[in-house]
């Protein structure tokens, strides 16, 4: 009997493909079972385990250096993730560049964002009230508020320590630097000035006078 129920099952599946409609359903029990029984019953291909998402997040620096030209805040994002520094674990993690400029990552339109909160950020990469910690000894580097924005640092965010950030912060208030992106981080030049924090135990701060051609690490934050 259970042989045929199994069979009826299969055939079923295979028949009609169940689906989820509805936005609200993604993510739920409901949803995760009919993965599952999709790729246990062939339907699906795609039984990859899903991307996870960080309660307690990692930093990281990146193995190489670039200048201003990074192929913009996704080329920066891609370098991320092919580097070979990034954490193995956990598997399929993402991890995006601790970089703004005046499109495409903004962390706040207004100084530290106390206008309107988090609906300021743009595709920003530091969740509100959340632990960050160096990927390299899980020491503390700052907790942030429940904007999403940290003003101190409990640890430097790289061990050991590393010069001069690129961020594209302004001097204060999580505000992207006017023109201080190297053109939205694509262009390595030394006719452009960029924002950058001075070192990685001051990521909140950044200072000018450095330009486009420099050569700094990509500082990476877990997703």
């Amino acid at each position: 009997m259970r042989f045929w129920i199994f069979i009826s099952l299969f055939l079923f599946l295979h028949c009609t493909q169940p689906k989820l409609d509805n936005p609200n359903e993604f993510g739920t029990d409901s949803y995760w079972k009919t993965q599952s029984v999709l790729c246990i019953t062939g339907v699906s291909s795609d039984c990859r385990p899903p991307v996870p998402v960080c309660t307690t997040c990692k930093f990281f620096t990146t193995s190489t250096t670039y200048t201003g030209a990074r192929g913009g805040i996704a080329g920066a994002d891609a370098k991320c993730m092919s580097d070979s520094k990034k954490p193995t674990e956990p598997a399929r993690a993402v991890y995006k560049a601790f970089l703004v400029d005046d499109v495409n990552r903004i962390a706040c339109t207004t100084s530290n964002c106390l206008t309107g909160g988090i609906s300021e950020h743009v595709n920003w990469i530091l969740k509100p009230n959340t632990t960050y910690v160096r990927a390299v000894d899980g020491v503390t580097i700052a907790t942030t508020n429940s904007f999403g924005i940290f003003s101190s640092q409990t640890n430097d965010a790289e061990n050991p320590s590393v010069t001069t950030i690129f961020s594209g912060f302004d001097a204060g208030g999580w505000l992207t630097r006017s023109s201080g992106h190297c053109n939205r981080w694509t262009d390595g030049t030394n006719a452009s000035l960029l924002g950058a924090a001075p070192n990685s135990n001051q990521l909140y701060i950044s200072t000018g006078g450095i330009t486009c051609d420099t050569f700094s690490v990509i500082l990476c934050v877990e997703q």
